[in-house]
């Protein structure tokens, strides 16, 4: 403990100077009268400790302690709370016991550790798992979520209670591995390979079309099923539409199907995949599985009209042929004018041109929507003249390079922060040199980036005006970002993706209604139904003083009344976790013009992944363990952790040292001293007749 100052040590001596003129002032005059002078020294000094004391407290003097914290050793306690160590052979003896040994661990190592449980599987909570029900196993999430907890505590070791099946997140071992002490294993679950025929795994198309064929393969996996046959069987609406006998031809065989279907109904179908065996199984419920997908009435059909080839007109047509919801025609304007055929989008690549037609009129039947590419070719007069929404204020009739910046507040639809970073590093595109007017209503999505500037001009936009849809992008040579899209991550995912999605957002016809509702008409099980609404006025503003009511039904015919919660300007609604199946819902509200509704309908997949696999990864939990000395035991070892924990001279506790400051003046015992002082020179003074 020390006494410290902001102000320098020589101040004390004002301090003790103000104290002795204060003292003498008052009592170096008495000195000549009856009072004797032992006691007007003792008052001279009371007096005189009193005042410096008060006057030293002005110099705000704080006293500063240094303390030792010991901290314990943490001892971080997961067990896997998912569906399949609830559904193992040895399930029964894992929820009676488990959670009592660990119970009475915890107790044993709470003298020398700070122990913490916590129950992890789809996501990570605290406590042990009153159920195992879990539709998710992440143990890498488990490692990570302590690797933030603990981050500059003292973690001393993880006892992990689980299967070692994992089928979200990434491998735990290198989770595990960068969280950096021992894990301790409790092996759950049967490692023994018994009787099972499971569908592992199916793949189809999401999305496909009104009497289209469509593929789908079957991963099926089938144990000691050697030399028999197993059936598979697709059903839709109850009735087979695709049937195979399949045989193993070893003691664990994985069999690939595959085959085709045919899309007659409209909407979200359900299909069931269904294997038939003969004899007992150790697992049925992973005999059965359903997919669903959703049957469009017809495509998008997309015009991509241009007068001159360019390597741009190839990189949007494959980018728009990635995608099974598009139909594109490549036209020359000649041709399209021959064209009695309606599309629902018009792309203008560098339309109007110089060379070429500056007329777009006869084009553009309606008000279909338009996306303009703008390039060196574009007779920029006779854009301006279109009333798109931008005008380009170029004189000099040159090109520049522009690189994109994405704008963060674009909301029209997603794009994430890691594509924004890769949009970023796109090679430059060839636009305009000018200054651009806008419109004020705009929503843009990249703005340009003229060296390391960034600007406010936008690269790609879009404008919903009364007339029709319009988007732009201000610049050529597009196909270098697709082969940049290749060079970053060796597929072309990202472009396609963001032409598909523009090409999307300008198709959908406006809903005019002033009432709106979105939802994902595809959820999994597991994850909450969500619902938002937007309501406008006369005057088109958000409005939420009405309420809003959602009727959400099952095929049962069961229906669940909602009422909406309201937001600062909208509507939002969480209905819960419902089981698979299909859905309609109906929303209402009633404003003092009309009352309007909206219908729809949602499917929920099922998620089944957990029962998919139930033999027990004893290896990567010896993996994970056998790093820093680690160890996998079995349910009825665990009171030997506590022993194995305790002989570790590795878990030790660590000291902090603390330093506090505190004010002098606001301690309880100088106020207490003060009083003290001044009142026994009161006292004093009193009994001599002063």
């Amino acid at each position: 403990m020390s006494l410290l100052t902001e102000y320098p040590l020589w101040f004390l001596l004002f301090c003790f100077l103000t104290g002795a003129a204060f003292s003498i002032g008052l009592y170096y005059s008495k000195g000549g009268t009856e009072t004797s002078s032992r006691v007007l020294v003792v008052l001279m000094l009371l007096r005189f400790i009193s005042v410096s004391l008060i006057t030293f407290l002005l110099l705000t003097p704080l006293i500063r302690r240094t303390t030792r914290l010991f901290e314990k050793p943490v001892i971080a306690i997961g067990v896997d709370g998912s569906l399949s160590v609830g559904s193992s052979a040895d399930s029964d003896m894992v929820k009676k016991h488990l959670n009592t040994e660990l119970e009475k661990l915890t107790k044993e190592l709470s003298d020398r550790f700070e122990v913490a449980l916590y129950t992890f599987g789809q996501d990570v909570s605290t406590g042990l798992p009153k159920e195992f029900q879990g539709r998710h196993t992440d143990i890498s999430g488990f490692f990570d979520e302590l690797g933030q907890r603990y981050v500059n505590r003292n973690l001393g070791a993880v006892i992990m209670a689980t299967d070692g099946i994992y089928n979200k997140g990434t491998n735990p071992y290198y989770a595990a591995r960068k969280l950096g002490v021992p894990v301790y294993s409790v092996a759950l679950g049967d490692t023994s390979l018994h009787k099972d025929a499971l569908v592992k795994s199916i793949s189809v198309s999401l999305q496909v079309y009104i009497d289209d064929e469509f593929p789908f393969e079957i991963i099926v996996e089938l144990d000691k099923f050697m030399g028999k046959e197993v059936k598979l069987l697709v059903r839709h609406s109850g009735a087979v539409v695709f049937g195979k006998s399949i045989s193993a031809f070893n003691d664990r065989s994985l069999l690939r199907v595959s085959g085709t279907l045919q899309a007659r109904e409209k909407g979200m179908q359900k299909y069931s995949v269904e294997l038939e065996t003969q004899g007992d199984e150790f697992n049925k419920a992973n005999n059965k599985r359903d997919f669903y997908t959703e049957v469009l009435e017809s495509r998008i059909r997309v015009a991509l009209v241009y007068e001159s080839p360019h390597p741009d007109i190839s990189a949007l047509v494959s980018a728009l042929g990635s995608s099974s919801k598009f139909e594109v025609s490549q036209l020359k304007p000649t041709a399209l004018l021959k064209n009695d055929k309606v599309y629902d989008l018009y792309i203008l690549y560098q339309l109007p041109s110089i060379a070429g037609i500056s007329d777009l009129s006869k084009l553009l039947p309606g008000n279909s929507p338009v996306l303009y590419i703008l390039g060196n070719q574009t007779d920029l007069t006779g854009f301006n003249r279109l009333k798109t929404g931008l005008i380009v204020n170029s004189q000099r009739k040159t090109m520049t390079d522009i690189q994109a910046a994405a704008n963060p507040d674009f909301s029209l639809f997603g794009i994430d922060r890691e594509s924004a970073g890769l949009i970023a590093e796109f090679p430059p595109l060839q636009c305009p040199s000018g200054a651009f007017e806008t419109a004020a209503l705009m929503d843009v999505l990249l703005y340009q980036k003229i060296g390391n500037v960034n600007t406010k001009y936008p690269l790609i936009m879009f404008f919903n005006l009364p007339e029709r849809k319009t988007g732009i992008i201000a610049g050529e040579n597009i196909w270098r970002w697709r082969i940049s899209n290749y060079v970053q991550k060796s597929d072309f995912t990202l472009f396609d993706d963001m032409i598909s999605r523009i090409a999307q957002y300008l198709s959908v016809k406006n809903d005019p209604s002033p009432f709106r509702i979105n939802v994902k008409n595809r959820i999994e099980e597991g994850d909450p139904l969500e619902f938002d609404a937007l309501l406008f006025n006369p005057s088109h503003e958000l409005i939420n003083t009405p309420d809003v009511s959602l009727e959400l039904k099952n095929e049962e015919g069961k229906t669940y009344p909602f009422i909406f919660n309201r937001t600062e300007k909208a509507y939002y609604l969480n209905a819960g976790y419902f089981p698979s199946g299909n859905y309609t819902y109906e929303a209402s509200v009633k404003t003092t013009q009309s009352l309007y509704d909206k219908k729809g309908r949602l499917s929920i997949t099922p998620l089944d992944i957990e029962l998919v696999n139930l033999v027990a990864d004893n290896a990567l939990l010896q993996q994970i363990s056998s790093r820093r000395e680690g160890k996998v035991v079995s349910l009825k070892d665990i009171p030997k952790l506590a022993e194995i924990l305790k002989s570790r001279n590795d878990l030790k506790p660590v000291i902090h040292l603390q330093r506090k400051y505190d004010e002098l003046a606001m301690k309880w015992w100088m106020f207490v001293l003060l009083i003290l002082l001044l009142s026994a020179e009161w006292a004093l003074r009193k009994r001599n007749g002063m």
